[in-house]
């Protein structure tokens, strides 16, 4: 039986002595390096199937000037280096160029400097295909183990990549239109260890610019009064006139208060409306609790029913509420108050809201629940800045979905070495970052943000 023999495929495509059928293989690959328009060209091509690699070699004509990095004068070569490259995968084959750079010389003050290759960055060992596609992987739900596995690379080599392109692309970003903010805290790791996250909140489109959705600003170690202080100093340094900032939204954690009044005097500070509303609820859980010491048969096994809205609740629940609530259990009448301030706070008009928050604070503090009590004397603490949200309804509810994300990076990465690591992954899911220096490595355009 005749079989075809094995062999590795070489083009040698140089002098002008190929003939048109190996010029066109030249061209083809050529292009799909973009080597178009550039002093450089494909000179040789190996495929060696058994080793599974597919080596593509790159030179320039003899004669050729290339601009010295510095002065961006044409240059005359000095020498040459030989580099190599690992590019996108070719089919199942793993890819490399080759190319001999040229070191030119410039003048006596410029010295002799490597120049630039149009397919990769200075000092990288991939081309810039290969690392589009790696923050395209760890930017859309990878980890950075799992993407070097899935490219046959080092975790580390991509750490490296990403640190470089996400540091870029985030000193890149336009912060002229930020008027607000929104400061919240998310989780290191175990021993309440934390980071603070600092958001642009999702705002409307202005004339024909895009609409911007909520995005990561600044990220930096701990949750103490420091972190906006940092958080001011990162602003003033990207150019952001201070006054300009109109409202910050924070929990009422005392160090963001703090912070915030001694390092943005000019903002409004609003208070999120989760956190608000955690205040009351967590007050009639109290209750719940205690009382259900008394009445374990009718309490047992019942805290997301008063917790949870009706509309997430099963028919049974429903019903089951409703039996509670006619009983005369401090429960269901915490619950009602519960219910009466959610629906005040939805009030269209802030000016409604306002004067229903008024009676309802007179309205719990003419009933017999400690508990309740002490949450209108909270409210009337942190007055100005729940005013502030009902005038402004700006709430931390997009950075807290910012926050999952943030979360479930970290678990799918089982934690990260160190804060650096953890930063650099936050940016990349989170910011909205555009890399508009990398090429596409994919046919649609999954590098530029919206």
């Amino acid at each position: 039986m005749e079989t075809k023999p094995r062999f590795d495929i070489a083009f040698p495509l140089r002098l002008g002595w190929a003939t048109e059928e190996r010029v066109n293989e030249a061209t083809i690959f050529g292009l799909a390096l973009g080597l178009n328009g550039t002093p450089w060209q494909v000179s040789e091509v190996k495929l060696d199937q058994e080793k599974g690699r597919l080596d593509i070699h790159l030179d320039f004509p003899p004669g050729t000037r290339f601009a010295h990095p510095t002065s961006g004068q044409p240059s005359p070569i000095y020498d040459t280096r030989e580099r190599t490259w690992r590019h996108l995968n070719f089919f199942q084959y793993e890819c490399y160029l080759h190319a001999w750079v040229p070191r030119v010389e410039g003048a006596e003050d410029q010295g002799i400097k490597t120049v630039e290759v149009p397919w990769s960055r200075p000092g990288s060992g991939f081309t810039l295909m290969m690392e589009a596609m790696m923050v395209l992987l760890t930017g859309n739900g990878m980890t950075v183990a799992q993407a070097g596995r899935t490219l046959g690379e080092h975790a580390q080599r991509l750490w490296r990549v990403l640190f470089h392109h996400v540091e870029q692309s985030h000193e890149e970003m336009d912060l002229q239109q930020v008027r607000q903010l929104t400061v919240d805290e998310t989780s290191v790791r175990r021993g309440h260890e934390y980071v603070t996250v600092v958001c642009e909140p999702a705002r409307r489109a202005r004339g024909r610019r895009a609409a911007v959705t909520t995005r990561v600003l600044y990220v930096t170690e701990g949750k103490d009064a420091s972190t906006i202080e940092r958080t001011r100093q990162f602003l003033e340094q990207r150019q952001v006139p201070i006054e300009r900032i109109g409202e910050i939204c924070a929990d009422m954690s005392p160090a963001f208060r703090k912070g915030i009044g001694e390092h943005f005097p000019q903002a409004r500070l609003v208070f999120d409306y989760f956190h608000v509303i955690g205040l009351v609820s967590g007050a009639v859980d109290k209750i719940r609790r205690c009382e259900s010491r008394e009445f374990p048969e009718l309490l047992k096994g019942t805290r997301y029913l008063w917790l949870k809205n009706e509309e997430n609740l099963k028919s049974e629940q429903i019903e089951q509420r409703q039996r509670l609530k006619g009983s005369k259990l401090k429960t269901a009448k915490a619950h009602g108050q519960l219910a009466a301030f959610q629906d005040l706070l939805k009030a269209r008009s802030s000016q409604d809201a306002i004067a229903g928050l008024k009676w309802w604070c007179t309205w719990v503090m003419r009933s017999r629940l400690p508990e309740m009590k002490k949450v209108v004397k909270s409210i009337r603490n942190h007055w100005e800045g729940i005013v502030a949200y009902l005038e402004t309804r700006l709430t931390n509810g997009p950075a807290e979905a910012v926050n999952g994300l943030i979360q479930t990076a970290k678990r799918k990465s089982r934690g990260f070495r160190s804060f650096d690591y953890f930063r650099v992954m936050i940016y990349l899911i989170g910011a909205k970052l555009n890399f508009d220096h990398l090429p596409s490595p994919v046919p649609i355009d999954p590098l530029r943000s919206s």
